[in-house]
C-alpha cells in the first residue's frame, strides 16, 4: 500500500474513467434512494454548486490576466 501512495505523489493514473466508486458503495450500504443523498459536495439539477455559489461570472481582468477572451454565442 506505501507504494501506491508513493506512486500518487506523482500524480494519478490513467484509469480510463473507472474510479472506486466509493459514494455508490456508501449509498447502497446506507439503502439510499439516491446516490445525491451520500454525496459530500451535490451539484443542482442543473450543475450548480450550491454550496459555493458556482459558476460564476468571471472578472475581465482574470480574464485578461490568463489571455482568455469569451464571446457571446447566444444570438438572440
Amino acid at each position: 500500500m506505501e507504494y501506491f501512495l508513493t506512486a500518487l505523489n506523482s500524480g494519478a493514473p490513467p484509469h480510463g474513467g473507472i474510479a472506486l466508486g466509493l459514494d455508490l458503495l456508501i449509498a447502497i450500504f446506507v439503502n439510499a434512494k439516491s446516490i445525491r443523498d451520500v454525496i459530500a459536495f451535490p451539484k443542482a439539477a442543473d450543475g450548480k454548486d450550491l454550496l459555493c455559489g458556482t459558476p460564476t461570472m468571471v472578472d475581465d481582468e482574470i480574464l485578461s490576466q490568463y489571455c482568455i477572451s469569451v464571446s457571446n454565442l447566444n444570438k438572440s
